[in-house]
């Protein structure tokens, strides 16, 4: 399994974010290791404050390998997507627009504008009947705690697959990165970047619980892509 450490240094410019087919603990995290949002974060703080790499843009794929049956055990077509904003419906459009970062990943939320103009990043969300709303502006800031620690077991070893090899664990790092900086609940949320942010993200979380679920109980998200201060 892939850890934080081996992709952000890594020429690739998209990270999944979200995974619809994929083991739990690939897309939630689990008691060792960090969600996939978790690791976005720590990948793009390392990137942008510490290896002057670009941002590495989040994608969601539902990972479809069955097209029948239903349940959290199959790998079912439209449990996420990506949305692109493209000039026209072409792979050379789509592709030039996600290199861009002109686009969104979703489990189940669709949004109907996102703006930023260097300084202000703002949601509007496509809401449905009844459901309601809650968007976290997610970063990290300069002078974050950079320091991170192996992930060990309660006698302060290494966890060890079953033929005694020591488990691909992504390290335990500050809570200064993946920040929460601002949370707005309703139709449409902004944030206004002070300048000491290395990048800002939003995550947009709903009430609504996803009837094509990949776990049990989760809900309706969607994930814009990292804007940077306008003078970095």
């Amino acid at each position: 399994m892939l850890t934080a450490e081996d992709l952000m240094a890594q020429e690739a410019g998209f990270f999944e974010v979200y995974n619809g087919g994929g083991t739990s603990n690939n897309t939630f995290g689990d008691e060792i290791r960090p969600s996939q949002e978790r690791m976005w974060d720590i990948i793009l703080t390392k990137r942008l404050a510490e290896l002057d790499l670009p941002i590495m843009y989040g994608i969601a794929t539902d990972d479809t390998h069955n097209y029948t049956g239903s349940g959290p055990d199959k790998a079912l077509p439209g449990r996420c997507w990506t949305m692109v904003r493209a000039d026209f419906l072409t792979p050379e459009s789509i592709i030039k627009a996600m290199k861009a970062g002109n686009f969104y990943a979703s489990s189940g939320v669709d949004l109907d504008d996102i703006q930023f103009d260097g300084a202000t990043l703002k949601i509007d969300i496509k809401t449905k009947p009844g459901v309601s709303y809650t968007t976290e502006f997610i970063g990290t800031r300069k002078g974050y705690d950079p320091s991170s620690q192996p992930v060990l077991d309660e006698n302060g070893e290494p966890y060890l697959d079953n033929d005694g090899n020591p488990l691909r664990i992504t390290r335990n790092y500050s809570d200064d990165i993946g920040q929460i900086f601002k949370t707005v609940k309703g139709p449409s949320a902004s944030y206004t970047l002070s300048g000491n942010e290395i990048y800002v993200r939003a995550t947009v979380r709903s009430d609504r619980l996803k009837p094509n679920y990949h776990v049990a109980g989760e809900y309706e998200v969607a994930w814009t892509q990292p804007v940077i201060p306008k003078n970095k």
